[in-house]
């Protein structure tokens, strides 16, 4: 079980350039705070960590709809002009995404949860409500938290969406895919609940011919 960041060569993590641009982030997992612990490919094998650099923090939130274009810019060149802060942010992200992931995996199977895992989550929580307030909006209320701080225009999202996800019954729809080498999360929203794979393109091909193979 990772219970930590994945290991890497990052020369600069507080970088606002991104590690890799010709990698497309993928959003299979169906759900926001699962979609963030998927930037970590084949953890069940030879982990590949996708988030080498604040930069790729900052394209991922971009590309998933959580900072538009302008917001984006500003964190890559306070990034620029910070990049140790920069980098301990990354740094911080990265821990509350192993944690995040260890939690839904345990959570979504059955298994006791580490309190170490959960106690890096709970950080982050007690951290994102903390100011938290209910606002009018449009004959609705929205909860608002402050998300003014570096990633905090990206993790506080990724939180309440995780905290939603493990308060509700549509936790035991998260599951996990059945390619070993993958493991990746995803919400199965099928009819059956009979989902097995992150993606039937990637691992569920592969894992098809594999067996074509093997026959």
């Amino acid at each position: 079980m990772v219970t930590g960041p994945v290991a890497t060569r990052t020369v600069d993590p507080g970088s606002p350039l991104r590690s890799d641009p010709g990698y497309p982030f993928d959003f299979c997992g169906g759900h926001l705070a699962i979609d963030f612990t998927n930037t970590v490919g084949d953890r069940g094998a030879e982990p590949v960590e996708h988030f080498r650099t604040f930069g790729d923090v900052v394209a991922w939130a971009e590309a998933r709809g959580l900072l538009a274009r302008g917001a984006a810019a500003a964190l890559r060149q306070r990034a620029a002009d910070e990049p140790e802060a920069a980098a301990r942010t990354f740094r911080s992200a990265l821990v509350l995404r192993e944690a995040l992931y260890n939690v839904l995996a345990a959570a979504s199977s059955g298994r006791r949860v580490r309190p170490a895992d959960l106690n890096v989550v709970n950080q982050h929580v007690a951290d994102t409500f903390k100011g938290a307030a209910l606002a009018a909006s449009g004959g609705r209320f929205l909860l608002e938290t402050r998300a003014d701080a570096w990633l905090d225009p990206v993790t506080r999202p990724v939180v309440r969406a995780a905290v939603d996800l493990l308060t509700s019954d549509t936790l035991n729809h998260v599951g996990r895919c059945a390619d070993e080498e993958c493991a990746w999360l995803f919400l199965d929203t099928t009819r059956s609940r009979t989902r097995r794979w992150c993606d039937m393109r990637s691992c569920g091909n592969r894992n098809k011919v594999r067996r074509f193979r093997q026959a």
